[in-house]
């Protein structure tokens, strides 16, 4: 177990604000393991990227709420994986609070899926929902990549 601090999201017609909240990490050996110490079901992908080494299952625990990781890193040091917490009541779009351009291709259209190019250098990044978990997939070089990987996505749920 170890403690990390994490951004707090940016705040909406203010601009950024960056808070630092103290998280306690735990690292897991398996998606079973992960979905029992988050208390429900994960979202994780099946199917990955040629240059992808190991993977790995975190969780960081934040007051009040809880992230998920499932991730690897590329062979030229970009995370790839997912991300996963539970859907905020009323929750907003990442159009609202990151910064990029953002499509809705048809293909994620049952999981409200949008799919942007973000950051600098910008990288495409995904952002579906499924019951009641908002799930980030990063680290992708191609559209193509990220539909596989989000049409790979499986459910674990706890014993």
């Amino acid at each position: 177990m170890r403690r990390v601090a994490a951004p707090h999201p940016p705040a909406g017609d203010h601009g950024p604000r960056v808070t630092v909240r103290s998280a306690v990490s735990e690292i897991y050996s398996s998606s079973l393991g992960l979905a029992e110490a988050f208390g429900s079901t994960v979202l994780e992908p099946s199917w990955w990227p040629a240059d992808v080494q190991e993977i790995s299952y975190c969780l960081a625990r934040f007051p009040g709420c809880a992230h998920y990781r499932i991730d690897s890193t590329r062979r030229d040091g970009v995370p790839v994986g997912v991300i996963g917490h539970f859907e905020a009541a009323g929750g907003r779009s990442p159009r609202e609070w990151l910064d990029g351009e953002w499509s809705e291709p048809c293909e994620l259209a049952d999981v409200r899926g949008l799919i942007g190019r973000v950051g600098i250098p910008p990288r495409l990044q995904a952002v579906i929902y499924d019951q009641k978990l908002e799930t980030h997939l990063i680290g992708y070089d191609t559209e193509d990549e990220i539909m596989s990987a989000v049409t790979s996505l499986r459910r674990v749920s706890p014993d």
